[in-house]
C-alpha cells in the first residue's frame, strides 16, 4: 500500500528577494534533507503543481505572498499545513509570523510554533469571468492596487524597495473613484474613495499598515482611503517611519464585505493584480490554515 507523502516543497523560480542562482542552493538543500521540490517556471505554475500534489500533509512554500495565494487558491479545505520560506518581494504573512530572510528561515525549517490562522475567501467578477480565490494577507483596490501594478511592472529590479518607490511615485495617480460597499449585515453605501485595503495581517508588503491586526481573531481589518496626493504622501511617511503620526483612513473590522466598482478597475490579492474587475466579495475563513511561526 502506497503511503501518503508527508512533505513537499514548491519553489518560486522567479520570486523577487533572491537571485536566480539561489534556486539551485534552495533545491539542493531541500532535496538533501529528503524533501521533494519542484521549481515554478511561469505565473500560475505553482497552482498546477499544488493541484497535482494536493494529497500531501505539508507544503513548504519558497516564495512570497503571491506564491502562497496561487497554492491556496488551487486547493480545497481542509488545507495542508504550510511552512513559509519567504523569498518574495513583500512577504506580508511571513513578516507577521516572525520569519526573516529565506536563508534564516531555511536554517530553522525543522522547528517553530504551529499557529492556526484566518484566511479570506474571495469571489471576483471581471468583465471576462467569475472566479474564486483565497488570500492570506492583503486585498486592495484603487490606489494601493495601482501601486502594486507599478511596482511589479517598473520597479521589480529594486526588490524589497520596489513598493516604497512605487508608493512615492504613485501618489500622483491618487484619484477618487465611486464604489458601492457593504460590510457584514449592513446595506450597501455609495462611497467616493481613492481606494481601500482589506487586510488579514499587520503588514501590507514591507509596511506595518495595521499594527493592531490579529491573524487569529476571526475578522479582517479595513482601511478606506480618501486622501489626495499631499495627505497620502504624509500618510505613507508616517507608516515608513513607523510612528503612525498621521492616519487619515476610515478604519474598521468586519467578517465579510462586498465592493462594486462604478467603472471596471484593478484588484490586488496578495501581490497578484487582476484587471477589469467589476465587483468582488470577501469572507473570513476563521482558523483555516496551519502555519509555522517563529514569532
Amino acid at each position: 500500500m502506497e503511503t501518503k507523502q508527508e512533505r513537499f516543497a514548491i519553489l518560486n523560480g522567479k520570486s523577487g528577494s533572491k537571485n536566480p542562482s539561489d534556486n539551485h542552493i534552495l533545491k539542493t538543500y531541500l532535496e538533501g534533507n529528503g524533501i521533494p521540490c519542484e521549481v515554478t517556471d511561469f505565473p500560475g505554475h505553482a497552482k498546477e503543481i499544488a493541484r497535482e500534489r494536493s494529497d500531501v500533509n505539508e507544503i513548504i512554500v519558497v516564495g512570497g505572498d503571491g506564491t502562497l495565494h496561487e497554492i491556496l487558491s488551487s486547493l480545497r479545505l481542509p488545507f495542508p499545513k504550510i511552512r513559509l520560506v519567504p523569498a518574495g518581494t513583500g512577504n506580508s504573512l511571513a513578516r507577521d509570523l516572525g520569519l526573516g530572510s529565506w536563508k534564516m528561515s531555511l536554517d530553522k525549517l525543522a522547528w517553530g510554533k504551529e499557529l492556526t490562522i484566518d484566511l479570506m475567501a474571495l469571489e471576483i467578477k471581471t468583465e471576462e469571468e467569475f472566479f474564486s480565490c483565497v488570500s492570506a494577507s492583503t486585498v486592495c483596490f484603487g490606489f494601493p492596487a495601482k501601486v502594486t501594478q507599478m511596482a511589479n511592472r517598473s520597479f521589480k529590479r529594486f526588490r524589497k524597495f520596489c513598493y516604497p518607490i512605487a508608493a512615492a511615485l504613485g501618489s500622483f495617480l491618487n484619484t477618487r473613484e465611486s464604489y458601492s460597499i457593504s460590510y457584514d449585515q449592513f446595506s450597501e453605501k455609495r462611497k467616493s474613495l481613492s481606494g481601500g485595503i482589506i487586510n488579514n495581517s499587520k503588514h501590507v508588503a514591507n509596511f506595518v499598515a495595521f499594527p493592531d491586526a490579529d491573524l487569529t481573531d476571526g475578522k479582517f481589518d479595513v482601511a478606506e482611503l480618501d486622501a489626495g496626493y499631499v495627505k497620502q504622501s504624509i500618510h505613507n511617511l508616517s507608516i515608513l517611519s513607523k510612528t503612525y503620526f498621521y492616519d487619515p483612513p476610515n478604519r474598521l473590522k468586519a467578517v465579510s464585505s462586498f465592493v462594486k466598482y462604478e467603472n471596471p478597475g484593478l484588484l490586488m490579492v496578495d501581490g497578484e493584480v487582476y484587471e477589469n474587475v467589476m465587483e468582488f466579495s470577501v469572507k473570513i475563513l476563521p482558523r483555516a490554515l496551519r502555519v509555522l511561526s517563529l514569532g
